[in-house]
């Protein structure tokens, strides 16, 4: 024992308490206490400062967990794909670099590798554990629990009347409610992620006769609340992006019960191909797309930015690599002005991708969607490959509107993340 003071701690505690620590939940323990932590760090939580400090004791917990037990290697696609993730971060801070904005680069790119310090661990921890699915419940549990805590703190925006809400949520003016985050997309991304998480939570229960449908019942109930607090905010990417989720895992649910002859399943197919195709058509020509740009801040992200690409970066680098909202210039809007020059916020994730890090940056960003794409494609008929596949999809949709793909902007999107690398991965765990 000389010299494995951890060891020897943990045997002080299994004999004073008489329990046997399993290292897999006291990682999913670490992992709830830096989630909430991280969450609430983007409120006006009164130790918001002291909360975003937690992801230091997970990444020194999973350092020595990793270190000490000699985790099984990463498999090929996996390493790459976070060998890809870190050039991606290092090139843009240390060779591509605009040395006009190069403080705000640095910036960026340090909270950048505190992201990858988390996402890499999280998901190599949850693969040697094999605990997908207490990770989805746990992770579940903490965004459910920062998300109703803010709610009920600021319970005066809370919109009881959903009618009412519905009809702010489709016009013109919005009223939105932030409870106490940052923006109310924050708000609405958690409910998204909670949603998701839920749906699969609940498939999970359904097929297991173990759990009584008192169980299935309180998720439904914290599925409802959830879409209630989704409508208060009015983020229509959110609520469109959840809408989206739940149609492609209601479909997956579907004919996974259900029993189709190869022909039946060949012709469901093409029948939703077409109807897809049909739909898309009828939201071009009939107005509504254009209804939905012109009333999101969108367009005013593409007229605003790309112009500036080769003025001041280049079509190959980019302008800078910097936070997003820091592209605008008004600095009472969170801006830093450091562009000097009418630029807006970056909220279109492929947007923002090109104009930070240039067309080399979109390729880098293009191959690590591909490898994590076909590598979740050649898993789908595993347990809840399927579903795992729809919420890649759904993500890949959801950034034509947010930043959410690989990147800290909202730290609960760490958790699909972890979730699809494992899906993508799983067969090296089990």
């Amino acid at each position: 024992m000389k010299g494995k003071w951890y060891l020897v701690l943990i045997n002080t505690i299994q004999k004073i308490t008489g329990m046997q620590i399993n290292r897999k939940y006291l990682f999913l323990f670490v992992n709830f206490i830096m989630l909430t932590g991280m969450i609430l760090s983007g409120t006006d939580f009164f130790l918001a400062d002291a909360a975003a400090k937690v992801k230091y004791l997970f990444m020194l917990y999973c350092l020595i967990d990793i270190l000490q037990y000699r985790k099984n290697s990463l498999s090929l696609n996996l390493g790459i794909l976070f060998l890809i993730l870190i050039m991606y971060v290092l090139l843009w801070r240390y060779v591509f670099v605009n040395p006009d904005m190069s403080i705000y680069i640095s910036a960026h790119t340090s909270i950048m590798i505190y992201y990858l310090l988390l996402l890499i661990p999280s998901t190599q921890e949850v693969l040697h554990y094999r605990c997908i699915r207490e990770y989805t419940i746990t992770s579940c549990a903490a965004i459910l629990l920062t998300l109703f805590f803010q709610v009920i703190m600021h319970r005066d925006e809370w919109i009881l009347n959903p009618v009412f809400a519905v009809r702010s949520f489709i016009g013109h003016k919005l009223v939105r409610s932030g409870f106490g985050f940052l923006h109310p997309n924050y708000v609405g991304n958690m409910c998204f992620l909670a949603i998701c998480l839920l749906f699969i939570i609940y498939m999970e229960f359904s097929d297991n006769p173990l759990f009584y449908s008192r169980s299935k019942l309180l998720i439904m109930l914290l599925a409802c609340i959830s879409f209630m607090v989704l409508l208060t905010t009015s983020s229509r990417t959110a609520f469109v992006s959840t809408v989206v989720f739940l149609l492609g895992a209601g479909i997956i649910r579907i004919t996974g019960k259900v029993h189709f002859t190869p022909e039946s399943k060949r012709i469901l197919k093409w029948c939703l191909i077409i109807g897809l195709f049909v739909l898309g058509v009828i939201l071009v020509f009939s107005g509504a797309w254009d209804y939905i740009w012109s009333n999101s801040n969108r367009s005013l992200n593409v007229t605003r930015n790309v112009r500036w690409v080769t003025i001041l970066g280049n079509r190959w680098t980019g302008m800078g690599f910097v936070e997003n909202a820091q592209f605008i210039s008004d600095p009472y809007r969170g801006g830093i002005s450091a562009f000097g020059v009418k630029t807006s916020s970056l909220d279109m994730n492929y947007l923002f991708i090109y104009c930070t890090t240039g067309i080399l940056g979109c390729c880098m960003m293009a191959f690590i969607l591909i490898i994590l794409g076909v590598s979740l494609c050649r898993n789908r008929a595993q347990e809840y490959g399927g579903y795992y596949l729809v919420l890649f999809f759904t993500l890949l949709f959801y950034a034509f509107w947010e930043t959410v793909l690989f990147t800290y902007r909202f730290w609960a999107m760490i958790v699909p993340h972890v979730i699809l690398l494992y899906g993508a991965n799983r067969k090296k765990a089990e």
